[in-house]
């Protein structure tokens, strides 16, 4: 009984970060919708990729080019770019491709040669890779957009976890969801609170994480926490000396994102299910052989 209170109570715990992951998660990819986060990021290594940090040159005809151009809304920059892309649009900007010809190598060494210093290094080392050949030429081209789009992708995700974990703060401070307390709350003697919050986890195992646009994941994400009558919210408690801790601990917890408390909670939910005695059917009484009696 003991050992099921602490295992109940773990599930609960987790269950509650798991859907404050998914509330900052959410509210994370609103802001980066609006503010356009990840297509910005994207500009910031195409100019690096391309050695344009001020927009004046050869990044800005790439963001200019009908390729790209309808990657994206009008006005708007993509906030992803095929590499295959971004092969043909550099070459064609490069080394144009005319209706009376096809490109040929001496086009495309009289195009580097047009452009500056540093990024004719560059191109000569991926057309001598190449082994002179174009359509080598423009996998060399990927393979260099794809290695410096891994180096992009670490800057987001970097930028990234520092916004969720100020939002985990904000939003756990703003609901006062306080670890301290709910580990009060939820390991307390027969508590009703435990039980539910145990079938709101087996319910959520077995549906899986919420899927579709961040609104309706953050609508999914408050419809299950609102649900449960947890010892959260200013109108639940007050600010204790604990109150900051909790904060913090809920607010880190969240940081590490929906994904990897989904996880974390099928594995306890499975051992919590595997765990559970099945009920013994009653056994009939053992048949006792009788003596049969003498001169029988």
């Amino acid at each position: 009984m003991f050992g099921s209170a602490i295992l109940d109570t773990a599930i609960g715990l987790i269950f509650v970060y798991l859907i404050v992951s998914l509330i900052v998660s959410a509210a994370n990819e609103l802001l980066a919708a609006v503010f356009r986060w990840r297509s910005q990021n994207l500009l910031l290594g195409i100019q690096q990729l391309l050695q344009d940090p001020s927009m004046t040159g050869l990044a800005t005809r790439f963001y200019e080019h009908p390729l790209i151009q309808g990657l994206a809304s009008k006005g708007s920059k993509p906030s992803y770019i095929p590499s295959r892309t971004f092969a043909l649009a550099l070459l064609d900007i490069v080394s144009p491709v005319t209706p009376a010809s096809n490109r040929t190598l001496d086009d495309l060494k009289a195009g580097i040669e047009k452009l500056p210093t540093s990024l004719q290094v560059t191109f000569r080392v991926l057309l001598d890779e190449a082994g002179h050949d174009i359509e080598h030429f423009k996998t060399q081209l990927e393979n260099w957009f794809n290695n410096t789009m891994e180096r992009v992708s670490g800057w987001y995700k970097r930028k990234t976890q520092a916004i969720q974990l100020a939002l985990a703060l904000a939003i756990v401070a703003l609901g006062n969801v306080d670890s301290v307390r709910i580990t009060r709350s939820l390991s307390g003697v027969n508590s009703p609170l435990r039980d539910s919050i145990k079938d709101a986890a087996h319910s959520l195992v077995e549906a899986g994480l919420p899927q579709g646009p961040p609104g309706a994941q953050l609508s999914a994400a408050t419809e299950a926490i609102g649900n449960l009558a947890l010892p959260i919210g200013w109108a639940n408690g007050g600010f204790g000396p604990t109150t900051i801790l909790g904060w913090l601990i809920t607010a880190l917890a969240a940081s590490l994102g929906a994904p990897f408390w989904f996880d974390l909670l099928n594995k306890f939910v499975n051992v919590r299910a595997s765990g559970k005695a099945p009920e013994e059917e009653p056994k009939s009484p053992k048949e006792v052989p009788v003596p049969e009696p003498p001169g029988g």
